[in-house]
């Protein structure tokens, strides 16, 4: 072997182990990340390992492609069923890390901006007047409930002539699913369902006519009725009082949120710009320190706000694309690659030019790998 030819595959072993070790910088960060790994350089020096081998296994494909006299098809199939998985993890994991790098400080602040408009608009809401709100919700449950209750004791007038039937008995029910369908709202854990009328113990009332027994009839479920829209306005009056020191947390999430990492975290955060700090930044702070401290009724409501629910003028492949894409499935490979697969990153991210990247960083790599063989 002459100089040249060892300058060469020195050059070339030299240049494969340069884009080696950036790429399994980037895999092991990446790994490190989606599995909250806290030793990175240990798993670094086992991604480095890995890539090694995907270059040993291409080595030991290309051997056998050119052996003409006694190729062997186990160690063909062996080597590249090991450079399609090790190269495999290492293309997928350093796609996911420039991703992060491109998109972690949008999605940072968006997320962060979603929050703050959240809790300045539940905080200035209720400091609005949580009496006006607790009124106004009792009044529009009684005069629902009247409503329907009117029609009930209408048809009681009919029920004289021709029996306390199916008619009388739908209206009950009507006042049972309105208390149903909005116990939700207020957080009434009572279950409605025959609370006003029971098919077992007041079937003995199906039928029944006459003035006298009709009338006690109606003044019978009217204080059923009663009693149901007493204790409904009871849990009204909980729910807001249970808002009183929710909106003391929420104002000092709010002063939190304005104060403290508008002010000094996101100058740092956009001026580092690393994967890194978006890390931390969504462990710590979007995450102990603002989302873990919101109610379970607010955490949903805003998890349901970053998800993209069909709207008007959107086409239906944009169904089910997030809005706000969360900080909390961003840092794991498996999670922005199946969101990518099906459809639901944002329509303002993409992957393809982050692949392409990758594709020709590997290209260059391994064919650097094959020169130094």
């Amino acid at each position: 072997m002459n100089r040249f030819s060892i300058v060469k595959k020195i050059s070339c072993w030299a240049g494969y182990c340069l884009f080696a070790v950036y790429s399994s910088y980037l895999t092991a960060k990446s790994v490190a990340m989606s599995f909250e790994l806290t030793q990175v350089w240990a798993v670094f020096v086992f991604v480095f390992i890995v890539a090694l081998m995907a270059g040993y296994c291409l080595s030991t494909v290309i051997g056998e492609m050119q052996n003409c006299f006694n190729p062997s098809k186990s160690k063909f199939i062996l080597g590249l069923l090991g450079f399609l998985l090790f190269w495999g993890v290492s293309f997928a994991t350093n796609v996911h890390y420039m991703f992060m790098s491109n998109e972690g400080l949008k999605v940072i602040n968006s997320e962060l901006g979603i929050y703050k408009n959240y809790v300045e608009r539940t905080v200035q809401d209720s400091k609005n007047g949580i009496k006006e709100k607790e009124a106004a919700d009792i009044a529009l449950c009684e005069s629902s409930v009247q409503n329907l209750a009117g029609n009930f004791e209408r048809e009681c007038q009919s029920s004289v002539r021709y029996g306390f039937g199916d008619r009388a008995i739908g209206y009950l029910k009507d006042i049972e699913g309105y208390f149903a369908r909005t116990a939700g709202k207020f957080g009434d854990q009572y279950t409605y369902e025959h609370s006003i009328f029971d098919e077992d113990k007041d079937k003995g009332d199906r039928g029944k006519t006459g003035a006298r027994e009709v009338m006690a009839l109606k003044e019978k479920y009217k204080i059923r009725i009663a009693e149901n829209l007493l204790r409904r306005e009871s849990v009204i009056r909980d729910y807001y009082k249970r808002m009183i020191p929710q909106i003391k947390d929420m104002d000092l999430i709010r002063q939190f949120i304005n104060d403290s990492l508008y002010v000094v975290d996101i100058p740092q955060i956009t001026e580092i710009a690393t994967p890194d700090v978006y890390y931390q930044f969504s462990k710590v702070q979007l995450t102990n320190n603002v989302f873990h401290r919101l109610d379970k009724d607010v955490q949903t409501a805003i998890r349901q706000q970053m998800k993209e629910n069909k709207a008007e003028n959107v086409d239906d492949s944009d169904e089910g694309r997030y809005r706000s894409y969360p900080s909390s499935r961003m840092f794991s490979t498996f999670n922005v690659w199946d969101d990518m697969l099906h459809g639901r990153l944002p329509n303002d991210m993409k992957l393809l030019g982050w692949i392409l990247f990758s594709l020709i960083i590997d290209i260059i790599a391994y064919v650097l790998r094959i020169m130094a063989r």
